[in-house]
This record gives C-alpha cells, sequence and structure tokens, in this order.
C-alpha cells in the first residue's frame, strides 16, 4: 500500500513538476537565444528516469518504465525524421528535446496506440501555439522557438 502511494505521488505529481521546473528555463533559452542548452536537456531527461524507475520499482511494475522509453524513441525518433526532411526548419535542440518530453507523455501510456496519440495530440497543441504566435507576430518567414511550444503541448497532454 505504501509503494503504491510512493509511485503515485512520483508519477503524479514529481515528474509533471520536474517537467515544470526544467521546461521553464528551457523555453527562456530557446526564446532568448533560439537554442535549447543539451545539458539541461539531458538534465531534464536525467530526473526523468530516475523518478520512473523511484515510481515504477514503488508499484512494482517496470511497465511504466517501459512505456517511457518506447515514448521517448518514438518522439525522437519522429523529429529526426522530420530534422532530415525539413533541414534547418527545425533545430537540433528541438529534437533532443523530444526525447525527454516523450519519455514523459510514455509514463502514462497502456500500449502502442496511447504512445500515437499522445505524440500526436502534444504536437497539434504545439503546431497550433506555433502558428498563432506566428500569426500575431505578423511574422511568418522569420524563425521561432519551438522548444516552449514542445514543452507546452507535452504538459497540457501529459496531464489530461
Amino acid at each position: 500500500m505504501r509503494d503504491a502511494l510512493v509511485a503515485d505521488v512520483v508519477t503524479g505529481w514529481l515528474a509533471p513538476a520536474w517537467l515544470v521546473a526544467w521546461t521553464v528555463p528551457l523555453a527562456i533559452a530557446d526564446i532568448r537565444t533560439r537554442r535549447l542548452p543539451t545539458a539541461m536537456v539531458n538534465r531534464l531527461l536525467a530526473g526523468l528516469v530516475v523518478l520512473s524507475l523511484v515510481g515504477g520499482l514503488g508499484s512494482g511494475s517496470v511497465l511504466s518504465i517501459i512505456w517511457s522509453f518506447i515514448g521517448a524513441a518514438a518522439f525522437g525518433g519522429l523529429l529526426v525524421a522530420v530534422r532530415l526532411a525539413a533541414g534547418d526548419a527545425l533545430g537540433g535542440g528541438d529534437v533532443r528535446l523530444a526525447v525527454p518530453l516523450g519519455w514523459f507523455l510514455g509514463r502514462s501510456a497502456l500500449r502502442w496506440t496511447d504512445i500515437v496519440a499522445l505524440i500526436a495530440m502534444a504536437l497539434l497543441v504545439s503546431a497550433v501555439g506555433a502558428l498563432l504566435t506566428s500569426a500575431v507576430r505578423r511574422r511568418w518567414r522569420e524563425p521561432l522557438a519551438f522548444g516552449p511550444w514542445l514543452c507546452l503541448g507535452a504538459l497540457l497532454v501529459g496531464m489530461a
């Protein structure tokens, strides 16, 4: 009973809090410099992995860890493919950021279709936010920091 409570607290509260604690400074850095610092993205991922391990071991099940890994590989792999197809239209930092965001999204998946749906919804939220920002700025051809929108999409979808 106590282990299950620890697992619920870790996955239900600490993982989202960790995500917010790192994505806010990452978003600020991306907006200011158009760069997502690799060290910050790596720390975000490391913390999510540790929290997943604690939650998984506390619950006695490693399924959430496996689904988190699949989510990270799927989201990261998808953005690698987009980067290869679109060239510099999508930054390398956004691709790196997709890995911890996919890890976060995968923690609540129960099957492969959940991963696909969560990533698709997060990307939809991200794209709509980026398009609205470009429309408000009226600068369609000027580069836009996409990292903050990726973070927001993953957080909103991962908490729903």
